[in-house]
């Protein structure tokens, strides 16, 4: 047995006055609240992608970077004549060295390679006792 149309709506709008409550502004902060809710979880989403695109080219170029700073500190060592293979090495400071060097190597300038170059090879040189 079916309803007539009339009675389906008023047995539906009497269920949603029972139901609901009868606060006028409700209706207004249930949107909002799925409104700032899924536009919130888009923004951050869309944020984080962007971010993430950014720090990745960031990443790539100072992997690049610090690349062709070991290959350039490589090739100075190889072409120093000033030292040889067999030269006392302080490997403890291999890591301030590095840093040292690749503190000179960001300066922006013209002979950035040898200051980098001297400053890594200053920290991993034993030093000289003073008289």
């Amino acid at each position: 047995m079916k309803l007539p149309t009339k009675d389906i709506k008023a047995k539906v709008e009497s269920v949603a006055e029972e139901v609901l409550p009868h606060d006028k502004d409700f209706a207004d902060r249930v949107m909002n609240t799925v409104h700032e809710g899924i536009l919130g979880r888009i923004m951050s989403n869309a944020i984080s992608d962007a971010m993430d695109v950014v720090l990745k080219k960031e990443v790539t170029k100072l992997a690049d970077e610090v690349m062709r700073f070991r290959r350039m500190l490589s090739e100075k060592m190889l072409a120093d004549a000033s030292r040889s293979f067999k030269d006392p090495v302080r490997l403890e400071n291999l890591p301030d060295g590095f840093l040292a060097g690749w503190n000179e190597w960001k300066c922006d300038g013209a002979n950035r390679e040898e200051l980098a170059y001297q400053a890594f090879v200053n920290e991993i040189s034993p030093r000289q006792p003073t008289e």
